[in-house]
């Protein structure tokens, strides 16, 4: 028999064509498999018994970040072909398809990154079918490496091989780049530590936006960073290695800490922790998270002490996104900039959650719909009050809430405004009835 399978939700950017693919090959299954602007599509075919069992594992084996919302059969004519491929997505088409939220670091990526022998031995871009940047570089769906900021880096030999293995890990991996061919820092990593090591003050490029870091445990650094930013009172995130030596944190916060959505947790200080005072003033709670991506494992790591990660902007702005705007709002704050030039789609600033919830909903949780229990019969865009900002796009029985956007006191912040909402209703292929 041969089935033609329709999957629907959270399946473009997790991994799920690979899954797919080693799936059909190990029960010996022919046919093909794409993303297109719905979902997955895929034709199969076996005895019945076989595809019953593929169609079972599709839902209860998918990869760890996904999220199988529905499974569509179609009964189709067997016709003559060998094996099992990964095609091409076609281009135009509905754009219904659920975008992946940015993914932090795996533990095999960070082992290579660790690993001398490897030839992705530090590399800040290390990525594979678990982990990496998604939505942050997702320009239109279906997911597809053309498709992405990462279009404008040509695959090496090696990583080309990489890619087109099924028994790799970096198997379709869109993002996929090594020291040969991915994207490149502007600014070497000595130098960047050394200026956090002396006392100054870092803007570095992340996977949704710009950050500002300093040393966390240097009273006179966080002053600085304070009296630049004009942020006199608002605590400070931290970010650390080794967060369990700054907060007593519990089993909640270590898995939404080591998740993957890796938000910002906010915990009890620890008692004598290496902290400057005026990290988080007088509070008992501070702001931590750990490194999510290569190049934060990287900073960190070479350090060796706790930083502070904020968002890259002045007060009552939104976080800087591109390069440019970045060196010339960030000026005067900044002593030394960390980027590079695989661009940023999309703003995304880190996620707050305390006690599970989410205080600020953003990276790590954006763009994932959250299910509505009455269809709307129209899309709808939702916005709320001026502070603290964020827009809602409802899209028949899902709601997709925006990343946090800020408080809209400035021209910049109502700007930043408009275009993220533009961006995202291209991105749903959403025009509102109603608002």
């Amino acid at each position: 028999m041969r089935h033609r399978l329709r999957v629907r939700g959270l399946v473009q950017g997790v991994g799920f064509r690979p899954f797919v693919s080693r799936l059909a090959a190990a029960a010996q299954l022919d046919g093909h498999v794409h993303n297109d602007g719905d979902g997955v599509h895929i034709e199969v075919q076996g005895s019945p018994g076989a595809l019953a069992a593929f169609a079972r594992a599709l839902v209860e084996q998918a990869p760890p970040a996904a999220r199988v919302d529905g499974v569509a059969t179609e009964v189709l004519a067997p016709r003559s072909g060998r094996g099992f491929a990964i095609r091409p997505s076609p281009a135009g088409g509905s754009r219904t398809a659920l975008v992946s939220p940015d993914l932090p670091t795996c533990a095999d990526c960070l082992a290579e990154l660790r690993d001398p022998a490897d030839r992705r031995h530090r590399h800040p871009f290390i990525t594979c079918t678990a982990c990496g940047p998604r939505f942050t570089i997702v320009t239109a769906v279906p997911y597809d490496r053309a498709r992405t900021t990462m279009a404008g880096f040509a695959m090496c030999a090696d990583c080309r091989r990489e890619y087109e293995d099924p028994a790799d890990r970096r198997f379709h991996a869109e993002p996929i780049a090594c020291p040969a061919c991915g994207p490149r820092l502007d600014l070497p990593l000595d130098a960047a530590t050394g200026t956090l090591r002396d006392g100054g003050i870092l803007a570095v490029k992340g996977i949704g936006g710009w950050h500002l870091a300093c040393r966390a445990d240097d009273e006179a650094a966080v002053a600085r960073l304070r009296a630049r930013k004009h942020r006199e009172a608002k605590p400070l995130a931290v970010m650390s290695a080794d967060a369990h030596t700054l907060g007593v944190i519990d089993g909640v916060e270590d898995a939404l800490l080591h998740g993957p959505a890796a938000p910002i947790v906010l915990v009890r200080r620890r008692p004598g922790a290496s902290l400057a005072p005026s990290v988080a003033g007088p509070s008992p709670w501070i702001g931590l998270l750990v490194p999510y991506t290569p190049v934060h494992h990287l900073l960190c790591g070479d350090l060796g002490v706790p930083l502070v990660m904020t968002s890259g902007n002045r007060g009552e702005e939104p976080i800087a996104v591109g390069d440019e705007e970045a060196r010339t709002r960030l000026a005067g704050i900044a002593d030394a900039f960390l980027g590079h030039d695989r661009p940023i789609h999309r703003r995304c600033e880190d996620s707050v959650v305390r006690a599970g919830f989410p205080v600020r909903r953003s990276r790590g949780y954006a763009p994932v719909a959250l299910r509505l229990p009455v269809r709307a019969p129209e899309s709808i865009v939702a916005a709320g009050g001026d502070l603290k900002s964020a827009f809602c796009v409802v899209r028949g029985a899902e709601a997709f809430a925006s990343p946090h956007l800020g408080d809209l006191h400035t021209p910049a912040a109502v700007a930043a405004f408009a275009s993220d909402l533009e961006l995202y209703l291209d991105m749903l292929g959403v025009r509102p009835a109603a608002v």
